[in-house]
């Protein structure tokens, strides 16, 4: 990768997670006071700024600071991010809460009905015990009734009193009429039981599908029954570790950015500026002394001799008079 590509993505990483960390503590803080929450969120903002100062300062000066200062901003950056910790710990258990507010009163609406569902199905199977006990009597007077009557009968044809006979007769059949009655206020019973228990049914199926908190929770939902675990020990675990990698990752990347701005400065090519300095100058002066003077020599002309020979053997070239229009020299004819 391209080490300006890196520098570049470096930067816009920190800045990202120093934004959201920054973002989520003064929502948090802001939350946890309530009261003055334009107050807090303009100091929070002022805190994780300095945050960042801080943490370029330090890298950029470590070896010219004094250890006081250091130790001093040290400490309180240390404090800061603990602040924002504290920040992102109530936003993110604040979103929790609303979420679970809404799956509890779901849950408590559901349970309900499913208590009133087992209530109705615990009637019904009581009521069908009860039918099933009234219809085996009821069998049982019927076959003592149909008994009765043959005894009655064999009596009347013998011409024997059958006045005991009538009289049981007459009191199965009343106890015939009464069990039928019963039976029928239980079937109507088990009918009633039956049809509430269909519209629990109804209704718990569309409270489920009308929610989304489940789909939302399903997943803690899942992990909480599976390690036997509440969801609020599962969520105050992630919480927790968002804390440890959010804040100390947004300020390991910004040094990270700074280290990779010391390391690769820009290269340009700068002539070294000369300066002089006038006591150094002065003291590398030599002095001069026991100088000759000088003397001028005057211009001596030096005479050249010419052959005459030459001015035979190699004529003058002919020039021309301007004034007369006539040709002088070359050779004499």
């Amino acid at each position: 990768m391209n080490k300006l590509l890196l520098k570049i993505l470096v930067g816009v990483i920190a800045l990202s997670l120093a934004i959201c960390a920054a973002f989520f503590s003064i929502v948090g803080l802001s939350k946890l006071f309530a009261g003055a929450s334009v107050a807090v969120i303009i100091m929070a903002s002022t805190l994780e700024s300095s945050k960042l100062v801080i943490a370029s300062f330090l890298h950029k000066h470590w070896a010219t600071a004094a250890g006081v200062l250091k130790f001093y901003l040290i400490l309180s950056m240390l404090i800061i991010m603990s602040i924002t910790s504290i920040g992102i710990y109530g936003f993110l258990s604040a979103a929790y809460q609303q979420t679970k507010s809404k799956y509890d009163l779901t849950k408590t609406t559901v349970d309900s009905l499913t208590a009133k569902q087992l209530y109705y199905e615990s009637a019904i199977k009581m009521n069908s015990t009860q039918l099933d006990a009234k219809n085996k009597q009821l069998t049982n007077y019927l076959s003592l009734q149909n008994l009765q009557e043959q005894r009655a009968s064999q009596l009347v044809a013998q011409n024997k009193a059958s006045r005991s006979a009538d009289r049981s007769s007459a009191n199965s059949e009343s106890s015939i009429n009464r069990l039928n009655g019963e039976i029928e206020i239980l079937n109507q019973k088990i009918v009633a039981y039956s049809d509430s228990v269909s519209k629990i049914k109804v209704v718990i199926t569309q409270s489920s599908i009308q929610s989304d908190i489940g789909s939302e929770l399903g997943s803690l939902t899942y992990i909480s029954k599976m390690l036997d675990v509440s969801m609020d020990k599962i969520v105050n675990v992630l919480i927790i570790l968002f804390i440890i990698v959010f804040d100390p990752l947004a300020i390991c990347m910004v040094l990270v950015f700074n280290f990779l701005s010391i390391s690769e400065p820009l290269n340009i090519k700068t002539e070294p500026e000369v300066v002089l300095n006038e006591d150094i100058v002065q003291e590398q002066i030599i002095p001069v002394t026991d100088v000759e003077p000088v003397v001028e020599l005057a211009p001596v002309e030096e005479k050249i001799e010419v052959d005459p020979t030459l001015e035979k053997r190699y004529p003058e070239p002919p020039r021309k008079n301007k004034a007369a229009g006539q040709y002088t020299g070359g050779v004499k004819v």
